[in-house]
């Protein structure tokens, strides 16, 4: 019974040992590499870790059973004076302690990669509510699980046989509803008001300027339409896409004759104006998505949407701010809308009023004389 005893015991610390000289092994086989000249076209010391990765699996599953086999055939079991009940106890506390403390440093470590500071008036609000829902809901999340390993702990067989049971508690029941449905109600008011700035919320303020652009998308771009003079956008229909009329515009339309599709992919808004972005796809589903900005619709074929919003930070502040000389708002499409999804990205430049204007007066109007002709022969034969 002894040398049986002594033989499990050598054998697992044999394994042990033989795991830790593998390990030594594979690190000293992954230095080796690192200090070679030569790069070789393949990372060798991925394949060794991942080797290691799956001996140290197969050493714990022969450990475990080799146990097992000496049990067995020993009748010797060295967990048998154990009191299973409080071991597990102890093994939830740690799992649940550690995890809560895990919550807590991955929040800490991770905060960097959070949501960008917000850009627009709307967004900070977006933000707010946010982070009030977080305030409400990490604490109940870490309590609430406190709460639970508390009880594992509290009632585990052997320690309190039964828990205290009484049929209804209307006192405490009626308490919990309130308690709960206070922060429910005033989350879900926040949010159907401040969810809804982007899309019809926002008014104009007293000699606030407005923008309306429209921008649409196809595999694999955005296009940006701009108002002319007249500060309105023309009509559009889908049978007049064609040529060099990318967007179908309809020029027949006095509107749609001073409008401004810059040849330069990129997005130039306010700082401070009411932006109003009407969207359309040309093909599949689409999606306009500004970060910064707090901003996103869909892009759907034969649907006009629209989003609005105000910019309130210049890209040349934004920069002093991050300390980036080369940032650039961006806008970019979250939908997996093909194969060449990832060009779907277009720069967005926040600037002042003054500089709009500036930039705007230098870009050409798609229209001319030959598109209106074209534009009148395709209304006749519809």
């Amino acid at each position: 019974m002894k040398v049986m005893r002594w033989l499990g015991a050598t054998s697992v610390l044999g394994v042990g040992w033989a795991q830790i000289g593998a390990a030594a092994k594979a690190r000293a086989a992954e230095m080796a590499l690192a200090s070679a000249k030569q790069a070789t076209a393949f990372d060798w010391s991925a394949v060794l870790w991942k080797l290691v990765w799956i001996e140290t699996f197969l050493i714990l599953f022969l450990c475990f059973r080799l146990v097992q086999l000496v049990v067995r055939y020993t009748g010797y079991d060295p967990f048998a004076k154990w009191d299973r009940d409080k071991a597990n106890m102890r093994l939830w506390l740690i799992v649940g302690i550690g995890g809560v403390l895990l919550a807590i440093w991955g929040t800490s470590k991770h905060a960097h990669l959070y949501l960008p500071e917000s850009a627009s008036l709307h967004g900070n609000l977006i933000d707010g509510l946010r982070n009030g829902i977080l305030s409400f809901t990490y604490p109940a999340f870490i309590l609430v699980h406190l709460l639970l390993f508390y009880m594992i702990w509290r009632y585990y067989n052997g320690k309190v046989h039964t828990a205290t049971y009484e049929e209804t508690h209307h006192g405490l029941e009626r308490g919990v509803l309130i308690a709960i449905s206070i922060p429910v109600v005033a989350i879900a008011i926040a949010g159907i008001y401040i969810w809804s700035l982007p899309v019809h919320g926002q008014k104009p303020a007293k000699d606030q300027h407005t923008l309306e652009i429209e921008v649409v998308a196809e595999q694999f771009q955005w296009r940006v339409r701009y108002p002319g003079a007249d500060g309105k956008l023309g009509r559009y229909h889908y049978t007049l896409v064609g040529g060099e009329n990318v967007l179908g515009l309809d020029f027949t339309d006095p509107k749609s004759q001073d409008d401004v599709l810059p040849s330069l992919k990129e997005i130039h808004l306010p700082v401070g104006a009411l932006v109003t972005i009407h969207v359309r796809s040309k093909d599949v589903l689409h999606s306009l998505f500004l970060p910064h900005f707090r901003t996103h619709v869909y892009a759907v074929p034969g649907q006009k949407n629209q989003v609005m919003f105000v910019p309130t930070i210049t890209t040349q502040e934004m920069r002093r701010k991050t300390g980036n000389p080369d940032f650039d708002y961006e806008l970019a499409c979250n939908q997996l809308c093909g194969g060449a999804h990832y060009n779907m990205r277009m720069k967005v430049v926040v600037e002042s009023w003054e500089e709009y204007q500036k930039w705007l007066s230098a870009q050409k109007p798609a229209y001319s004389p030959e598109q209106v002709t074209d534009a009148r022969k395709t209304a006749s034969n519809l």
